[in-house]
């Protein structure tokens, strides 16, 4: 049966929260506008060391949205990720540290004198992001350190130079065109930029810098979901929604997710809905992709007039990995072939990729008293049908936040087995633990913590 085991030990960090035990810590940023971005590997841009003698360069993968701002001016959002295992970690008292510096800049795409670049700078920052963990050797494959920035800029045509000095070796160098849409002189209606994300949930804390209206948003830069990160959130903004001209001063949004060579909508992954007219409105939501085969997959979004037809729409491309469920589709294949399924168990496992998101720290309390666990709740915990069936057992490692009023927020796995035992022990402290709050110097305090879920078979 599955059960729980005590947490390990957990700290805070100036207000947000930090994890000892485990290795992976978070940093938030400091100001509004301190950060960079690239673009997913996949879908975007790739930092390459050119040369085959040199050096690795740290993997980070960019993404970036824009929405309205005022009448002057957008808002842009930079999502980074960098991929914890390509960093080189020094010791440094009881951490170990990754420093790595970037240099952006935005650009406008002017027709004329384009060699002027020094001219054309309308945006530009220097900053040297920093990374922090209690043991480099416990990072393991698909862990990546998340950052966001913010900044205003006019509409416009740019391009986006992004340059990562090197020691000793020729600086890696990126750039890509940007377009930020005029939303300040709308006559009709419009939808933002869609960010993906891998959570999305309901907050206060407008401190934190993944914090805007109400909710606390983790941006997915790599637009990459699977094993480990199988549901799909998404935000948008639906501006002028009276264009639709309803008498019941409604509008139909429809969002749905489809193959990236077919424009139906896959089902279940479709979501209509019928909203109050409102000059801004927050479209956010969820999608479980767990049933998803390994592809490319685009997320359509909508608005529709009164005669269902499409006034305005957005759409995002994103991939996944999911090689439980390519599994299961090849094993349905030889069934009807051969009468069998003959893949072996352990060969599933080893092609599976774990997909983690983590923040880090560079300075962190520890707590006088860490979260305490009221009651518990081993009878809320169901072992998976699906994981009985293929005998999977094992320990699942949950990480999660509990704020200053004891609830639980922002859970993620950072060691799981599938078999839906990890979206199992994601739930089970999500919907059902309750703790006593972490306190420092007699305050309540948000603490990130880890507690473990054994599933075995009796």
């Amino acid at each position: 049966m599955p059960g729980i085991a005590n947490p390990v030990d957990a700290v805070s960090v100036d207000g947000n929260t930090i994890v000892v035990g485990l290795g992976i810590f978070s940093q938030q940023e400091r100001g509004f506008m301190n950060g960079t971005r690239y673009l997913t590997p996949f879908f975007g841009l790739l930092l390459i060391v050119a040369g085959s003698a040199a050096k690795q360069a740290p993997q980070i993968d960019f993404d970036y949205a824009s929405f309205a701002y005022d009448e002057q001016e957008s808002l842009v959002e930079l999502y980074m990720e960098v991929k914890a295992s390509t960093l080189t970690y020094e010791a440094d008292d009881s951490l170990y540290t990754s420093t790595v510096p970037l240099e952006l800049s935005l650009l406008s795409s002017s027709d004329t004198d384009l060699d002027a670049s020094a001219n054309r700078v309308v945006w530009e920052q220097k900053t040297d992001m920093q990374f922090a963990v209690v043991d480099s050797s416990v990072i393991t494959e698909g862990q990546m350190f998340l950052r966001q920035v913010r900044l205003t800029v006019a509409p416009g045509e740019y391009e986006l130079q992004i340059v990562m000095p090197l020691s000793a070796q020729d600086p890696v160098q990126a750039s890509r065109d940007v377009v930020i849409p005029d939303y300040g002189q709308l006559d009709s209606c419009a939808l933002s930029d869609i960010t993906l994300a891998t959570r999305i949930t309901r907050s206060v804390d407008r401190e934190d810098p993944f914090y805007k209206k109400g909710l606390r948003i983790r941006p997915n830069a790599n637009q990459l979901y699977g094993e480990g990160a199988t549901n799909l959130f998404y935000y948008a903004e639906a501006y002028n929604t009276a264009c639709t001209a309803r008498d019941t001063n409604e509008y139909t949004s429809l969002i749905y997710v489809s193959e990236a060579n077919w424009p139906a909508p896959i089902t279940g992954l479709l979501k209509r809905s019928e909203r109050a007219e409102r000059p801004t409105d927050v479209l956010v939501g969820m999608f479980d992709l767990s049933t998803l085969v390994s592809g490319i997959y685009i997320l359509h979004m909508e608005i529709l007039d009164k005669d269902n037809e499409s006034m305005v729409e957005q759409a995002r491309k994103f991939s996944v990995l999911n090689p439980a469920a390519d599994s299961a589709r090849v094993q349905s294949e030889i069934f009807k072939i051969s009468g069998y399924a003959a893949i072996p168990k352990d060969e599933v496992g080893q092609r599976m990729m774990r997909i983690r998101q983590v923040e880090d720290l560079t300075a962190f309390t520890i707590p006088d008293e860490l979260p305490e666990l009221i009651g518990g709740f081993s009878t809320e915990i169901q072992y998976p049908e699906s994981a009985r069936r293929a005998e999977i057992e094992g320990r699942v490692m949950v990480q999660f936040t509990v704020d200053k009023e004891g609830n639980v927020h922002d859970a993620a796995i950072l060691e799981g087995i599938g078999g839906g035992c990890d979206e199992e022990a994601i739930r089970v402290i999500t919907e059902h633990a309750r703790f006593k709050p972490g306190l420092y110097q007699g305050s309540a305090i948000p603490v990130r913590m880890s507690m473990p879920f054994d599933f075995y078979l009796r």
